[in-house]
């Protein structure tokens, strides 16, 4: 799953070209999670999270199994953020929030960069809250954001390496989940992963203590008790799909169309 989804144009914050460049947060809905079906998620964040989202893993091509939350089924949807752009649930991501920034490969090894959306509207020369200044310094706001981004990177890499803990034990399953709503949609997620909890509560009690110190073993329940929330997307999409059939047609539209009749 991509760092980078749902940024347009990804540049390295620049204090020549972004010189006295301004954050109007009023200005950021969540329109531009509006495709996200998933997102990545940190385990700091999987007991807040886990109230509104199930919490299921993805295998990157490297083999990693990563986290994330579901945010919808159908392919591009987010059932999280409504017509407005208003994020509907209680707990909003870390990934989503960092939004506009974002921190990236720099040109030399282990080097990351704080980076920006060029596209985003909220960034403009006009009003908001200033990120550099016309001497070309960092200004507070930009400290603020730089300790959030590195905090989230740090704690991202600490969940890999929990995640990998448990995978090492042979307990995650390939799983997939269909839906069928009461209006007669299906849908399938397919090519997610999730602890097997037969083989959970088998583990090797010599094993325990070390999951339990790293914070592995409070992951694991966290992630199990989020898969009641499976329910919700269900009622989620039941909810779009009555909304959408009870939109009225307009007149044109909704009038059957009259046959033309031949004049003799």
């Amino acid at each position: 799953m991509s760092n980078f989804a749902f940024y347009e144009k990804v540049v390295a914050l620049n204090s020549e070209v972004h010189r006295n460049l301004k954050f109007n947060a009023p200005q950021v809905n969540f329109n531009f999670a509006r495709d996200s079906t998933a997102v990545l998620i940190a385990g700091v964040e999987f007991a807040e999270a886990a109230r509104d989202y199930p919490i299921v893993f993805v295998r990157g091509q490297d083999q990693q199994l990563r986290p994330v939350v579901l945010l919808g089924v159908r392919e591009a949807q987010n059932l999280f953020v409504d017509e407005s752009g208003k994020w509907l649930a209680t707990y909003i991501p870390a990934f989503v929030r960092r939004y506009p920034f974002v921190l990236a490969e720099g040109a030399e090894p282990d080097q990351l960069v704080v980076c920006i959306d060029e596209k985003c509207k909220a960034l403009t020369s006009g009003t908001g809250e200033l990120l550099i200044d016309e001497a070309g310094k960092l200004q507070p706001l930009m400290d603020d954001v730089l300790q959030f981004l590195q905090n989230f990177q740090q704690e991202f890499v600490r969940t890999e390496a929990l995640t990998k803990q448990l995978d090492e034990l042979g307990l995650f399953v390939q799983q997939g989940a269909r839906f069928d709503t009461a209006g007669g949609e299906t849908f399938q997620l397919n090519d997610f992963y999730m602890l097997d909890e037969a083989k959970f509560n088998q583990i090797d009690d010599e094993k325990l203590p070390s999951l339990f110190r790293s914070g592995a073993l409070g992951l694991a329940y966290l992630h199990l008790a989020s898969m009641g929330n499976m329910r919700k997307l269900l009622n989620l999409i039941s909810s779009r799909s009555a909304a959408v059939k009870t939109v009225p047609q307009p007149i044109d539209k909704a009038l059957p169309k009259q046959k033309a009749t031949a004049k003799n």
